[in-house]
């Protein structure tokens, strides 16, 4: 995940089932399993990070046709956000909400970043500390009450107006922060190459970065991904295997005192997200590369012992001839254990060869019957 404000609240299980809803639309009722909130031709044409504050109030951002898009969800159903002041980039690629009226957004323009907070009426541009990362433009940040932390080529804190920067090692980039509150907060990435480098992350104690020990994931797993809860975090990326016909995936979690490797049966997944579940295990998702090609969108459960493998929800329009689907965030969607889950997934091709990219949003409800272990 890029940037979520994570809601700390518990959660069971969830399964998943087929049912689809029209683009934008509401959640129907008595629906157990993953909803389609968002596809077809709308505003987004891919998304790449989700934050909400309750139920009734979320935002997702990312961008479409060479334009950042901001989207927002009211309760029942997903617009454009139309509030004053946003200024234009190319994409936003990171968006933490801490309340109605605290809300962070992250984007870059050319070889500029772009930071702005939503005070509840209009964006505000705010001056990021740092210059622009031209390795990873798709820089993290999340925000807590009190406290705005920011990625990629040095840790960064903002709190009072004012920024405190934490200098990193040569080659060093962050890729995702989570935090738990103003005082407690991880950050990972890597010190590149991959080939040759390793994994990095830190923890912040309220005053400074302290790295922690290298999670114990197969060499050259480019570790993108953090997720923190009260008694764990997560650590996950993917390796590229020139032996391998698809991405090897990779997960450790750390207990407190020791890292452990719980990558398992995860496999053939390029890893962009995760998120605990409030019940002690973690959901992953991405672009699933499994064989036979498929296209259908896939989310994994770790319920702390085994991991399960589930279908997502296809969109009306979406292609089926191969994995067509990618999700870049999953984030709490309210307190009584829902998720977001935000990307983008192409059409099938038109009879000149085209085909195109929309934005995808899918929503988890009820609980249903186990699914089956991958």
């Amino acid at each position: 995940m890029l940037a979520r404000h994570i809601i700390r609240a518990a959660a069971v299980p969830l399964a998943l089932a087929s049912t689809l809803l029209t683009a934008g639309g509401a959640g129907a009722t008595g629906v157990t399993g993953w909803e389609v909130s968002l596809s077809g031709n709308s505003a987004a044409g891919s998304l790449m990070s989700v934050s909400s504050v309750d139920d009734d109030l979320a935002w997702a951002v990312g961008r479409e046709d060479g334009h950042g898009v901001i989207m927002r969800w009211d309760g029942g159903q997903w617009a454009e956000d139309t509030a004053p002041g946003l200024p234009d980039v190319w994409q936003w690629s990171a968006v933490s909400a801490v309340s109605a009226d605290d809300v962070w957004a992250y984007g870059s323009v050319g070889r500029d970043q772009a930071l702005v907070h939503y005070d509840g009426e209009r964006w505000n541009s705010v001056t990021a500390a740092g210059p622009a990362d031209d390795s990873w433009p798709e820089v993290p940040i999340d925000a807590v009450p009190g406290r705005l932390f920011k990625g990629g080529n040095a840790l960064y804190t903002y709190a009072g107006g004012t920024w405190q920067t934490f200098a990193l090692p040569a080659l060093v980039d962050i890729r995702d922060i989570d935090a738990i509150s103003a005082d407690d907060a991880y950050a990972t990435g890597m010190k590149y190459p991959v080939k040759g480098g390793h994994p990095v992350t830190y923890h912040w104690d309220g005053t400074t970065w302290t790295l922690m020990d290298q999670p114990p994931v197969r060499t050259g797993t480019d570790t993108a991904e953090v997720a923190a809860s009260s008694d764990s975090v997560y650590v996950a990326g993917w390796a590229d295997d020139p032996d391998e016909t698809a991405p090897v995936p990779g997960v450790a979690r750390w207990d407190g005192s020791a890292w452990e490797d719980i990558t398992g049966s995860l496999a053939t997944f390029y890893i962009h997200a995760i998120a605990p579940d409030g019940a002690g295990g973690l959901w992953v998702t991405g672009n699933d590369q499994a064989e036979p090609a498929h296209a259908d969108p896939v989310f994994w459960h770790f319920d702390g012992t085994t991991w399960t493998k589930e279908a997502g929800v296809p969109a009306l329009d979406g292609d089926t001839r191969w994995p067509s689907y990618s999700f870049y965030d999953l984030a709490p969607a309210d307190g009584s254990g829902g998720f977001w889950a935000v990307g983008e997934y192409s059409t099938p091709m038109d009879s000149h060869g085209d085909m195109t990219v929309n934005g995808l949003i899918e929503r988890s409800t009820a609980t249903a019957p186990e699914a089956s272990t991958g």
